[in-house]
C-alpha cells in the first residue's frame, strides 16, 4: 500500500515555516467513507503522548466534520516496534480514542477491533469489507 517505499525514509525538514511554538503537524493516516464517517490515527510509541497543538488539531477537526458530515472518530495508536523496524499498523493497539468530545480509554485493544466496533455499529460496508 505503500506507493513509493524509499521516499518513506525521506526526511521532510520544515525549517523556516515554524518557530519553537508553532510549527507543522502530521496526521499518520485517515480513512473517509461515503462522505459520512471520518476515522483519523495518530501512531506513537508505546508511552508517548501526542503534543498539546496535535491534539488540539485533532479535536477541532473531528469537532468540526461531527458539526457539518457525521462521525469522526480520533485513535491514538502505540506500537513497541524498534526504530530501525516497520511499525505495521495492524499490530498496534489503541490507547485512546475522541468521540463526540469525549475520550475513551482502550488497553491493549488492536486496531482492527476498533475499526471493526465501528464498522458494526455504523453499518460502514466499505469499512467492514477492508477488514
Amino acid at each position: 500500500m505503500i506507493k513509493y517505499p524509499n521516499r518513506i525514509k525521506q526526511v521532510l525538514d520544515f525549517r523556516g515555516i515554524g518557530n519553537s511554538k508553532i510549527h507543522p503537524t502530521d496526521i499518520d493516516a485517515i480513512l473517509e467513507f461515503d462522505n459520512k464517517y471520518l476515522i483519523m490515527f495518530e501512531v506513537k510509541k508505546r508511552g508517548v503522548e501526542a503534543p498539546l497543538g496535535q491534539v488540539l488539531l485533532f479535536e477541532r477537526l473531528a469537532d468540526c466534520w461531527e458539526k457539518t458530515r457525521g462521525p469522526a472518530w480520533v485513535i491514538y495508536c502505540e506500537h513497541d516496534t524498534n526504530t530501525d523496524e516497520i511499525v505495521h499498523m495492524q499490530n498496534c493497539f489503541t490507547s485512546k480514542v475522541y468521540r463526540d468530545n469525549v475520550y475513551y480509554k482502550y488497553k491493549d485493544h488492536s486496531i482492527r477491533e476498533i475499526l471493526q466496533d465501528i464498522a458494526d455499529k455504523y453499518n460502514i460496508t466499505k469499512l467492514k469489507d477492508s477488514l
